[in-house]
C-alpha cells in the first residue's frame, strides 16, 4: 500500500511538473515572437510638419522653426543661438532674438531651462557687447524673474545673479538697481522682496562704498526690519556681502546694530541666519569689535540655544569650530575655558538625561521624541567634524586634560554617523598632537575594531597619514623604514627597533571584518593601505603577524584587484624587511605559489608582481632574484600568460646596462625572436610586435654614456640599492654585536671524553673551537658578510655538536682573496622557497675515534650554479685554513656550508651558510648536504672529528 501510494503521488507530481514546463515553454515562445512597435512611429501629417526645406539658410530656418516648428525644434534653435550670433551677428540680432523673446512668454519649463543656459553663455563668452546684451537680453531676464511659476522665476533669478558679475556699474545702476529697489517695497509680494534681497547683496559686491550708502543701505535696513520673517532671514544672510562692500567703519555703525537685533529675533531661522553672518564677518571685524560686541553676543546665543535646544543648536555645533578659531586671539583664559566646557557639553548632548530642558515649541510626544533624538545626533556629528579645530583651539599640550575624554566619548558614540565622522577626521587630530599622539592609540584600536564597515572605511581611507603621525610622534617607535632615511652613519638605531605592537590585533580585526563582507573594494583598499605598516611596525612584527594574512589572500582570494593589492603589499614588506632569511622566504613563496603554480591565474599574477618589484627594488635585485623565473613564462602553455608576459618585455630591457648585461640582453632577444617565429596565437603575436616597437625605442645605457633621463633613473636605482645595502649592513652589525657579547663570556670547560675543548653558554656548543684566538680569527673571516650573505633568522640552539660540509668559496671564482672584503656587487641572496631542500644537521659523538675518511666533493663545475649574490659560495674548510695561514701567520678554522643542487620544484635555491663566527654565537654548525654526503654522513662525522683533533695538536705545538 505504501509503495502504491508513493507511486501515485510520484505520477501526479510528474504530471504537474510537465504542465508547468509546457506553460513555461509557451511563455518563452510568446516572448520570442517579433512584435511590431507602433508607439514610436510618426504619421504622415507629423512627418510633414517636421520636414523643413533644405534650401533655407541658417537664419531663415531658425525663424521658421521658432514661428511654426515643434517644441523640440524650438529648443534646438535656442541651443544653437550662440553659434548663430557668432556666424551671423547682425541678422541674428535683428530677426532671431526677437522671435526668441516672443517664444519665451508662453514656453514650457524645458524651453525656459534651455534659454537660461544660453543667456548666461552669451554674456560669459562675450559674444555680444554689454550694451547690446542689456538692450536685447537683460530686459527679457528681468521680465521672466516675475514669472508666475516659482520654478521658472527662480531659474531666471539665478541667471540675473550670474549676469550681474559681468555687467558694468552704469548698467547695473540704471537697469538692475532700480528693479531691485522697486521689488523691495513693502507693497510687493514676499517672493518679490526675497528676490530684492538677493539682488541687493549681489550688487553690493560690484559697487563702491559711497553708492552702497546712498542707494542700497536704506533699503537693506528696511528689509532687515520687515514684518515677514523669511524676508528678514534672507536679508540677514546678505549682510556679509553688504558689509564687505561698505568697509569696517560703516559696518560697525550700520550693520552690527541690525545684526545684534536679528540674533535676538523670535524666529529660530532668523537667529540661525544671524549666527552664520557673524561667523562670516569675523575676518572683517577688528579686535575691539570682537571683544566688546561679538564675544558677548556669541556667548549669549550659545546659552540660549543650549537652554531651549531648538533648531539653532545643531547650527551652533556646526559653526562652533569656526567661531572658536576666529575668536581665539581675542579670548581670555576664562573665556577659553567657557568655550571648551560648552563644546564638551555639546559632544554628549542626548547621552545624559536632563529634566530641566525647556523647548520653545510644543509638539506631539512621538514626533517630538524623534526630532529631539535626530537633533541631538546632528549636534554630536557636527562636534565630531569640528574636533580637529578644537584641538587647535585648546592646544596639543592641553589635549589630555581638556579634550581626551570627549574624544573617547565621540569615538565610542552609540550613533554610527558620529563614529564615521570621527574616523574620517582621526588623521587630522593625530597630526596636531605631535609627540602626544600615543594618547589616542586606544581610540584608534577601538575604531579599527568597530562593527560598522563605514567606520572602518573612514579610518582606513587616511590610515597612511595616521601611521605617519604615530611614527613621527612616538618617540620610542623606530622602524626599519625610519632607519633607511638616516643612512649608514646612524646604524646604531637598529639596536633599539620597536613598534606599535598593540595595533596589530586591531588591524587584523579590521581586515577580517572586511574580508567577511562582500565589499571587495574596501578590502582592496585595506590591503593597499597596509603597505604603509613598515612606518610604525618592525619587520619582525609584520613578518610574524601581517605577512601570513596577506599571503593567504594572494593564493586564495577570487577577486583580482584584491590579489594585486596583496601582492604589492608583500613586495613592500619584503623591501623593508630587516632579516635576509625572511626576505628570502617571502621571495621564495611568491615564486613557488605564483610563478610555479599549476593555475595560470597565479602565473599571470607573478608578472604583475614583477612589475611591482621593478618599481620598488633595484635593478640588481630583480635580475638576481626574479629575472630567471619570469622569462620562463615566455614558454608558458597558456596563451594568456604569454600575452601578459609581452607587456613586461620593455621593462625587462630597461633593466640592462651594457656591457655588463650583454648576456641577459642576448637572452631576451632570443626569447623575442622565438615568440615571433613560433607563436601560434594571433593575440600574442600582435602583442609581441607591439612590444618590439617599444623595445626599439628604449635606449640602452652603455658605460658612462647616458642621457639625462637615464642619469635620473640611475640615481634612483642607486638610491634603491643603497637602501638594500643598508639593510644588509644593519644585519651584519647586529651579528657583530651579538658575537661581541658572546665572546665576553666565561671560558669553555674541557670535555672528559675525547679531550675536545668546547665553548659552553646560553647560545649552544661549538665543535673545534679551542681558544679565544680561534674566535677572533673567525671574526676576521666573517667580514665579507657585508656582501649580503648574512644569515637571517637564528636557528634554535642544539644540545648536540654539528659538523659542516664545505664547498668552494665564490670569492675564488672572481679571483679575490677569501678573507678580503668585497662590497662592489653586494645584493640580496637568491630566494629560499618553502619547497626548497631543508637544512640538516650531522651530529657527532664526542670522544669517539675513527680513521680519517676523505670528504666527498659535491662542488664540481657541473653542480655550480648562480646564487644571485656575491659571497654565497664559500671556500672549503681546508682551503680557507691554508689561505688564512699564508696571509695571517696564525691558525684559523672556519666552516661554511652550501647545499647541493636546487630543489626539484625549481622555485628557489636553498642557500645557507654558517661561519666560525656563527658557531661561537650558536654553538652548532648547520649544514645543507647533497644526497652523496647524506649517504656517507657517518664517515664524514668521524673524519671531521679526527681532523679537528689533529689541528688542535698542531696549534698547541706552535
Amino acid at each position: 500500500m505504501d509503495w502504491g501510494g508513493r507511486s501515485t503521488t510520484s505520477t501526479m507530481s510528474t504530471g504537474v511538473v510537465d504542465e508547468l514546463a509546457l506553460e513555461l515553454d509557451e511563455n518563452l515562445a510568446d516572448l520570442s515572437l517579433e512584435k511590431t512597435i507602433t508607439s514610436s512611429l510618426k504619421t504622415a501629417e507629423e512627418i510633414e510638419r517636421l520636414t523643413v526645406d533644405e534650401r533655407l539658410g541658417d537664419i531663415e530656418r531658425a525663424v521658421y522653426l521658432l514661428s511654426s516648428g515643434q517644441e523640440v525644434q524650438r529648443i534646438s534653435v535656442i541651443n544653437n543661438l550662440p553659434q548663430l550670433l557668432r556666424d551671423h551677428n547682425n541678422e541674428a540680432m535683428r530677426r532671431v532674438v526677437p522671435k526668441v523673446r516672443e517664444v519665451l512668454h508662453l514656453a514650457n519649463c524645458e524651453l525656459q531651462d534651455a534659454a537660461t543656459k544660453v543667456f548666461v553663455t552669451i554674456i560669459e563668452e562675450r559674444i555680444v557687447t554689454p550694451a547690446v546684451y542689456a538692450q536685447s537680453f537683460l530686459q527679457t531676464i528681468l521680465t521672466n524673474v516675475d514669472n508666475r511659476d516659482p520654478d521658472i522665476s527662480e531659474a531666471w533669478l539665478e541667471v540675473l545673479l550670474q549676469v550681474i558679475t559681468c555687467l558694468p556699474k552704469d548698467i547695473l545702476k540704471r537697469d538692475v538697481l532700480t528693479v531691485a529697489v522697486a521689488k523691495g517695497q513693502l507693497s510687493q509680494s514676499v517672493q518679490s522682496r526675497l528676490a530684492s534681497c538677493r539682488i541687493l547683496g549681489k550688487i553690493a559686491t560690484r559697487c563702491d562704498s559711497f553708492m552702497i550708502k546712498r542707494d542700497i543701505l536704506p533699503l537693506v535696513t528696511s528689509l532687515c526690519q520687515n514684518v515677514d520673517y523669511e524676508v528678514r532671514a534672507c536679508m540677514c544672510r546678505q549682510l556679509d556681502l553688504v558689509a564687505r562692500g561698505l568697509g569696517l567703519e560703516p559696518t560697525k555703525s550700520a550693520i552690527l546694530p541690525e545684526l545684534v537685533e536679528l540674533s535676538n529675533d523670535e524666529e529660530s531661522c532668523v537667529r540661525l541666519a544671524a549666527l552664520e553672518t557673524i561667523v562670516s564677518l569675523l575676518s572683517l571685524l577688528d579686535d575691539e569689535t570682537c571683544t566688546q560686541t561679538i564675544i558677548p553676543l556669541v556667548c549669549k546665543f550659545c546659552e540660549t540655544a543650549m537652554r531651549c535646544e531648538d533648531s539653532t543648536l545643531p547650527a551652533v555645533a556646526r559653526q562652533f569650530g569656526r567661531l572658536c578659531h576666529g575668536l581665539s586671539v581675542n579670548l581670555t583664559e576664562d573665556q577659553k575655558i567657557w568655550f571648551l566646557n560648552f563644546y564638551c557639553k555639546l559632544c554628549v548632548i542626548g547621552l545624559v538625561p536632563d529634566k530641566t530642558r525647556v523647548n520653545d515649541r510644543q509638539s506631539p510626544p512621538i514626533l517630538n521624541l524623534y526630532r529631539e533624538e535626530d537633533r541631538h545626533m546632528e549636534c554630536r556629528r557636527h562636534c565630531a567634524f569640528n574636533f580637529p579645530c578644537m584641538v587647535l583651539f585648546a592646544g596639543p599640550r592641553n589635549f589630555k586634560t581638556e579634550l581626551h575624554g570627549t574624544f573617547a566619548s565621540l569615538c565610542d558614540d552609540p550613533n554610527k554617523c558620529v563614529r564615521v565622522t570621527m574616523a574620517s577626521g582621526f588623521h587630522e587630530v593625530a597630526k596636531m598632537l605631535g609627540s602626544n599622539v600615543l594618547t589616542i592609540q586606544g581610540e584608534l584600536i577601538s575604531l579599527l575594531k568597530d562593527d560598522s564597515l563605514e567606520v572602518i572605511q573612514g579610518i582606513i581611507s587616511y590610515l597612511p597619514d595616521t601611521l605617519d603621525a604615530f611614527a613621527r610622534g612616538g618617540g620610542n617607535v623606530i622602524t626599519e623604514s625610519k632607519i633607511l632615511g638616516f643612512g649608514f652613519d646612524n646604524l646604531f638605531l637598529c639596536r633599539r627597533v620597536t613598534g606599535l605592537s598593540d595595533l596589530i590585533p586591531a588591524l587584523l580585526s579590521a581586515e577580517s571584518a572586511t574580508a567577511a563582507s562582500r565589499n571587495w573594494r574596501l578590502h582592496r583598499d585595506i590591503l593597499d593601505k597596509y603597505s604603509h605598516l613598515p612606518r610604525c611596525l618592525t619587520s619582525e612584527q609584520i613578518y610574524g603577524k601581517i605577512t601570513p594574512m596577506v599571503f593567504r589572500h594572494i593564493t586564495t582570494h577570487r577577486v583580482l584587484p584584491v590579489q594585486l593589492a596583496a601582492a604589492r603589499t608583500i613586495c613592500v614588506f619584503m623591501k623593508y624587511n630587516r632579516k635576509l632569511e625572511q626576505r628570502q622566504d617571502m621571495c621564495g613563496k611568491l615564486i613557488a605559489e605564483c610563478c610555479h603554480s599549476k593555475n595560470h591565474r597565479y602565473r599571470k599574477l607573478f608578472i604583475d608582481i614583477c612589475h611591482f618589484s621593478l618599481e620598488l627594488f633595484s635593478k640588481s635585485f630583480f635580475k638576481d632574484n626574479l629575472y630567471n623565473y619570469v622569462v620562463q613564462l615566455a614558454q608558458d602553455p597558456v596563451p594568456n600568460v604569454r600575452l601578459k608576459f609581452c607587456s613586461l618585455l620593455p621593462s625587462l630591457k630597461a633593466q640592462f646596462k651594457l656591457p655588463k648585461d650583454l648576456q641577459l640582453l642576448q637572452q631576451l632577444e632570443t626569447i623575442v625572436r622565438r615568440l615571433l617565429s613560433m607563436e601560434n596565437d594571433q593575440d600574442v603575436v600582435t602583442a609581441v610586435r607591439r612590444a618590439v616597437f617599444e623595445l626599439d625605442k628604449i635606449q640602452m645605457c652603455v658605460g658612462s654614456l647616458t642621457s639625462k633621463r637615464q642619469a635620473e633613473d640611475d640615481l634612483l636605482d642607486q638610491k634603491k640599492e643603497e637602501d638594500e645595502q643598508l639593510l644588509l649592513e644593519m644585519e651584519r652589525r647586529e651579528l657583530e654585536d651579538s658575537e661581541g657579547k658572546a665572546g665576553g663570556g666565561s671560558k669553555a670547560p674541557t670535555s672528559a671524553k675525547g679531550g675536545d675543548r668546547r665553548k659552553t653558554g646560553t647560545e649552544g656548543k661549538n665543535v673545534g673551537v679551542s681558544s679565544t684566538t680561534a674566535s677572533s680569527a673567525a671574526k676576521k673571516v666573517t667580514r665579507p658578510a657585508k656582501t649580503g650573505s648574512a644569515t637571517g633568522k637564528r636557528p634554535p640552539p642544539s644540545s648536540s655538536s654539528n659538523t659542516s660540509v664545505t664547498s668552494t668559496n665564490r670569492a675564488t671564482k672572481t679571483g679575490k682573496a677569501p678573507g678580503k672584503k668585497s662590497t662592489e656587487n653586494a645584493t640580496f641572496a637568491a630566494p629560499t622557497a618553502s619547497s626548497a631542500s631543508k637544512v640538516t644537521s650531522i651530529s657527532a659523538k664526542a670522544g669517539k675515534k675513527s680513521p680519517p675518511v676523505p670528504e666527498t666533493n659535491n662542488n664540481k663545475p657541473g653542480n655550480r650554479r648562480r646564487a644571485g649574490s656575491d659571497g654565497l659560495i664559500c671556500l672549503s674548510s681546508n682551503a680557507k685554513t691554508a689561505t688564512s695561514r699564508s696571509r695571517k701567520g696564525s691558525d684559523q678554522n672556519a666552516s661554511t656550508t652550501v647545499d647541493g643542487p636546487s630543489s626539484s620544484s625549481g622555485s628557489s635555491s636553498s642557500i645557507k651558510r654558517t661561519s666560525s663566527t656563527s658557531e661561537s654565537r650558536k654553538g652548532s654548525s648547520t649544514s645543507v648536504t647533497s644526497p652523496r654526503v647524506r649517504q656517507s654522513s657517518a664517515s664524514n662525522v668521524a673524519s671531521t672529528n679526527s681532523t679537528t683533533r689533529i689541528k688542535k695538536t698542531t696549534v698547541s705545538k706552535s
